[in-house]
């Protein structure tokens, strides 16, 4: 009798074993945090917002992002070094893990490298893209888990633009080096701030003018500190999606797949919506009140080629501008 009894026992503990083992186990759930300087209006927080939440349905809530836009942890290389020791997990902006971490592709976004867009992404998705991808992985335990459309950077200022010259004197916050000498080179007077403080810093007047692609003037409304839009289109710009790599490599099959699936969707919505709206939201910053200018492009051009040039010779990976020629 006691012998069945047993039997029965381990029997049902074997059956309540099964079941537990059937249900998704708390170990399945990932959390992780997503972090970003762009502000919550920016095409690409929206963009990483409309991933969170598909990817969290369709795993089942298993696959938790807290996203945190608008600079709240800090700035674009206080990011990075995060996400190198994964105290984050992921991170968007423009190609700053160039001019950051692999200073030798910073002329990847250099001014007047790309034709247009199409020729921009066709490098950055093809092999001198993977180079970059491979460098980062190998030095840094960083990846590139895919390249978004952002626009062309243009200018706003306070007074006209309209031929480099008119540059002059003018106090214009940059990004990186390379961007300070090329303007420096028609005069302007360089500096850097992050962007959570540039808004400010334009209210102030410690800057007279800045540069973005148009979804980050609109979504940081720095149209609402400055009187003109100058469309320069001086770079083309891109959101650059990186992640920690152990990270990512430690996800189960099930959820990379939707990871993958789901971003990818995130990115082509981000795509239509930058070629989409860029004209319209030009459209609603002169209605409240910027002046668009047209500017003389070629002659922006040539003052910036020689100093590209320069720089590229001096600081880039030997041959970088001519293999991003030859992706024409």
């Amino acid at each position: 009798m006691k012998r069945r009894i047993a039997v029965l026992c381990l029997a049902g503990a074997l059956t309540l074993l099964g079941a537990v083992m059937d249900r998704p186990a708390a170990a399945q759930n990932v959390r992780f945090t997503f972090a970003s300087t762009n502000g919550p209006n920016d095409f690409s927080s929206q963009a990483i917002v409309r991933w969170r939440d598909a990817m969290r349905e369709r795993s089942g809530g298993q696959l938790q992002m807290n996203f945190l836009p608008g600079g709240s942890l800090g700035g674009d290389q206080q990011l990075l070094q995060q996400l190198a020791t994964n105290e984050i997990q992921m991170h968007i902006a423009g190609p700053v893990i160039v001019h950051s971490l692999l200073q030798p592709y910073q002329c990847l976004e250099g001014e007047f490298v790309y034709d247009n867009e199409a020729h921009g992404l066709k490098v950055w998705r093809g092999a001198l893209g993977a180079e970059v991808k491979r460098e980062l992985e190998n030095r840094y335990g960083i990846t590139i888990v895919g390249i978004g459309a952002r626009g062309a950077r243009h200018l706003t200022t306070n007074k006209p633009v309209r031929v480099p010259a008119d540059m002059a004197g003018i106090k214009i916050r940059v990004t990186n080096p390379l961007r300070g000498q090329v303007f420096q080179a028609m005069g302007a007077l360089p500096g850097t701030l992050t962007v959570a403080e540039l808004y400010g810093g334009l209210r102030a007047g410690v800057f007279d003018a800045q540069e973005n692609p148009i979804p980050t003037i609109w979504g940081n409304k720095f149209f609402e500190a400055q009187r003109y839009l100058v469309l320069t289109g001086h770079v083309q710009s891109f959101n650059v999606v990186t992640a920690n790599k152990r990270f990512v490599d430690g996800l189960s099959a099930r959820h990379r797949a939707i990871f993958d699936e789901t971003f990818a969707e995130a990115m082509r919505w981000l795509d239509e919506k930058v070629a989409g709206e860029s004209d319209e939201l030009i459209v609603r910053m002169k209605t409240a009140g910027l002046q668009v200018i047209e500017p003389d492009v070629a002659a922006f051009r040539a003052v910036a080629k020689p100093v590209v040039e320069s720089f590229a010779a001096a600081n880039c990976r030997p041959g970088l501008l001519a293999d991003i020629d030859k992706a024409r």
